[in-house]
């Protein structure tokens, strides 16, 4: 999800259960430099609502830390942070490493054989 955090730092809307658990939900907004690939985070999906029109959908996300933020952009630690509203645009699907067809055991691979003299003789001196 491409969010800025420092954006909604001290946003309101957090409720505490005791448990030193803090939940913040705030509503995503569009601004300048969204985009930016600095500001994509891991999330997870947590509801999907259709928009009054019927043709886009907008999304209530869970938003995550990924290695290599700045402190001021890191979601404190026992913190939950929900944000409201998200478009699908702002929204990437990718699979979870090592989980793609690619990596089967049984995925066919095989050599690919060349006849001789397709590559010119200068590019086959291997000294």
């Amino acid at each position: 999800c491409f969010y800025r955090y420092s954006d909604n730092a001290g946003a309101e809307g957090s409720v505490s259960n005791g448990d030193k658990v803090t939940t913040t939900a705030v509503k995503w907004e569009m601004k300048r430099g969204i985009f930016d690939l600095g500001n994509l985070r891991p999330c997870s999906i947590l509801k999907r609502d259709q928009t009054s029109d019927g043709k886009h959908y907008l999304y209530t996300v869970l938003i995550r830390n990924r290695y290599g933020l700045r402190e001021e952009e890191r979601i404190p630690k026992g913190a939950m942070h929900v944000v409201n509203f998200v478009p699908r645009h702002a929204i990437r699907f990718s699979d979870k490493i090592y989980t793609t067809d690619a990596h089967l055991p049984n995925a066919f691979r095989h050599e690919i054989g060349l006849p001789e003299g397709v590559f010119p003789d200068p590019w086959m001196d291997l000294k």
